[in-house]
């Protein structure tokens, strides 16, 4: 008998392992990630007051959960701590969705949640959105009685754009009337005008999902969270590993939300810093985006051309090669140091990429 070729999975159809950009020995100032600033150093030290049997013992979690849970004022056992938001994205797509069910999202967005939506078999539904207002009506009237997951990131990756408070409720009630779980990504909250989610966190449908990855300067801890109702934080946890975050980065993780409010000046500054690149590239003929989050996305004539430049001159932006339209435009983190800001608008001047 011939042997017959390992196949995978249908599910996983022409996707091909997530390859992060391959750090270029050039660079000095990496702006292509959107990492928050550094976390300041002596939040460290709770690593020296952990005794060493501790990393003999797997991770408790319940204490963050129940510290993020106070914070909001809901049950702890509303809040699931994952390793990212990432992680929290793949737990929903797993435990909402069948395959053949449909998950609806706008474009461009974080590439990783259609990704996951295909993983757990499901089809992939989306409404472009790049520029103007977020397109309520286009985006209502799709979903119907075959969408069982739908997906909001405010601020949207990469626009910088968001939605709505009221249309976020006008779809957490749609999805309401059709059975449908509403997914609210708000990685980058902390830089927005307004957070919502006073407004959607009672909703019986609506799952929140935030990292400490950004606004909190912790990409490296890879901890994240989902506040959901008790029924589905139940099915993401089920469908979750068992200890899916460090001790070690539990502690920090920790220490941080304890000490959020000293975050605030950082998310000012990088605040400011937003709006001066925004205003420095608009005021020279530059079409940048208006943003709520710590980045900006601004088009340029020749995208690949100027972040090349930027490489030799030792900044990472970041370039897309989607074939689409966002192909045209980069998107670049603004730095919460002013010393930097500086550094990447003489850059872009350096090279001609601001008239």
């Amino acid at each position: 008998m011939k042997n017959q070729p390992i196949q995978p999975a249908r599910r996983i159809g022409e996707l091909q392992p997530y390859a992060p950009p391959a750090r270029d020995p050039r660079i000095m100032l990496t702006l292509d990630n959107n990492e928050g600033a550094p976390i300041d150093m002596s939040i460290l030290k709770v690593l020296r007051e952990i005794e060493p049997k501790t990393l003999t013992r797997y991770p408790d979690q319940s204490s963050l959960e129940a510290q993020i849970a106070e914070s909001f004022g809901v049950d702890p056992n509303r809040v699931v701590i994952t390793n990212g938001g990432d992680d929290a994205i793949d737990r929903v797509c797993r435990a909402i969705l069948n395959p053949g069910d449909a998950m609806l999202t706008h474009t461009p967005g974080f590439v990783m949640i259609p990704r996951w939506a295909q993983l757990a078999g499901a089809t992939n539904r989306t409404v472009d959105w790049l520029e103007g207002d977020f397109p309520r009506d286009a985006f209502l009237d799709a979903i119907d009685d075959s969408v069982r997951l739908v997906s909001i990131i405010s601020p949207c990756n990469p626009s910088g754009a968001i939605v709505p408070k009221d249309d976020i409720l006008a779809i957490a009630e749609k999805c309401q009337a059709v059975g449908a779980v509403l997914m609210l990504d708000q990685a980058y909250i902390e830089f927005a005008d307004e957070d919502p989610i006073g407004s959607v966190i009672d909703f019986a449908n609506v799952v929140i999902v935030r990292t400490f990855s950004k606004a909190f300067g912790g990409a490296g801890l890879r901890v994240g969270y989902a506040i959901a109702p008790e029924p589905i934080a139940t099915w993401l946890r089920t469908v979750g590993g068992p200890y899916p975050v460090a001790s070690l980065s539990i502690a920090i993780a920790s220490a941080i939300y304890k000490r959020r409010e000293k975050r605030t000046p950082i998310i000012e500054q990088t605040r400011f810093n937003r709006d001066t690149l925004i205003e420095t590239l608009q005021s020279q003929g530059i079409k940048a985006m208006e943003s709520q989050a710590n980045f900006v996305l601004a088009r340029f004539d020749d995208a690949a051309s100027v972040h090349a430049q930027l490489l030799d001159q030792g900044i990472s932006v970041r370039r897309f090669r989607t074939g689409s339209v966002i192909d045209q435009y980069l998107r670049i983190t603004v730095p919460a140091d002013t010393i930097q800001l500086n550094q990447l608008l003489n850059a872009l001047d350096a090279i001609g990429a601001i008239p």
